[in-house]
């Protein structure tokens, strides 16, 4: 079984990423992964030739995860026969040990060019409510919320529509964040449920040791800012409360946000990046 961890940045989808990996889900070989740092002090649970890869797939489009406003499902031009043979490299790789799992938010939006190279996945939807994720962003990024909303409306479009034909299952953050035992469990038992072969359960020693709760820093009481009734809509389609509609498209307001203001946020990224001695991407 493939298994997709879906969710926007600042979702959780680390610790969910995390969480099936102790399950005995294959992440990737030693120093595969992305370091930890001080927004993920357990860790991103990203790969790093996995992330390289769906960069170059955004580039080709002229996007990056954020600015998504030149998007197109169908790339302008047909890709570098070294990105299209890395893929497939990459792809055989993990399925050589299957169950595997895998994670980077920006395959929220890089699906659809992944799915011709797998068989079974399953996708687990990693919710979280979309006014902390904006204000997560603004006290990581500096982002204002508006313009985290009006990305997080964008990652959720492209989850809805790539994963609509796929079984999936749907996980909180904040359940995940306050119950972890309880959330892992309900985890697990939908993994199973839906044929996954190979797991086991964590013991609550293990979950608990990796399950911050303290590391819930961003609040919606801490926002301002109230959700579109596009936005609700989407919201309650990553909880599961409503079915995935495959026609679902990115509102014209939040298009054009993003679209005026990914300029700044590249300048802040790339200050950003000077200040921690690296460069931004």
């Amino acid at each position: 079984m493939q298994i997709i961890v879906l969710g926007m940045h600042r979702s959780g989808t680390s610790a969910m990423t995390r969480l099936i990996n102790m399950m005995g889900a294959y992440f990737g070989p030693e120093g595969s992964a992305l370091p930890s740092n001080e927004d993920n002090p357990k860790g991103f649970w990203e790969r790093r030739d996995f992330v390289l890869l769906n960069m170059h797939l955004l580039g080709a489009r002229g996007c990056s995860w954020y600015d998504l406003s030149g998007w197109t499902a169908t790339p302008p031009k047909p890709f570098d026969p070294r990105l299209s043979d890395g893929m497939k490299t990459f792809m055989l790789g993990l399925d050589a040990h299957r169950p595997w799992v895998l994670k980077d938010p920006r395959l929220c939006i890089t699906l659809c060019d992944w799915l011709p190279l797998l068989d079974t996945p399953l996708v687990v939807v990693a919710s979280r409510d979309p006014l902390e994720i904006a204000r997560s962003l603004e006290q990581r990024e500096g982002a204002p919320v508006a313009y985290g909303l009006a990305l997080w409306e964008h990652y959720a479009v492209h989850i809805v529509r790539n994963a609509a034909a796929l079984p999936k299952l749907f996980v909180a953050h904040q359940a995940v964040m306050s119950s972890p035992v309880t959330a892992a469990q309900g985890l697990y038992d939908g993994l199973v449920a839906n044929g996954v072969r190979r797991l086991a359960m964590p013991s609550e020693r293990e979950i608990l040791g990796f399950i911050e709760p303290a590391l819930h820093r961003a609040r919606r009481a801490d926002v301002t800012a109230t959700l579109t009734p596009h936005q609700q809509a989407l919201d309650a389609m990553l909880r599961g409360e409503r079915a995935f509609d495959p026609l679902v498209e990115v509102s014209a307001a939040s298009r054009d946000l993003v679209r005026r203001e990914a300029p700044a946020m590249e300048q802040r990224l790339k200050a950003l990046a000077v200040g921690r001695g690296k460069v931004a991407s």
